[in-house]
């Protein structure tokens, strides 16, 4: 699945950090449970509240996002802060 073939009103979680604070998304999961999880470098704070926002939103937030690669439940994908390019992370 690709994120932007997904519903566009499906929810995904992210962080204040990308959502409120300006940190581009370089790191995404898509979990088992076919949900996706957006962060950014930042270290995740477990006491942070997730933020759920819409495929369409986030899409329109960061257009790079449109690049991710096809992914399958479980697995989770990495690029450096400026690049275009998604690498899938192998376990």
């Amino acid at each position: 699945m690709k994120l932007k073939e997904e519903n566009k009103h499906k929810a995904v979680l992210t962080t204040e950090h990308v959502l409120t604070k300006g940190s581009t998304v370089t790191y995404v999961v898509y979990d088992e449970d076919g949900d996706w999880q957006l962060f950014g470098d930042e270290e995740f704070d477990e006491d942070e509240n997730p933020y759920v926002v819409s495929v369409e939103e986030i899409l329109e937030m960061e257009p790079v996002l449109k690049k991710l690669p096809d992914m399958q439940p479980g697995q989770t994908a990495v690029r450096e802060a400026g690049s275009f390019r998604w690498t899938i992370m192998e376990e």
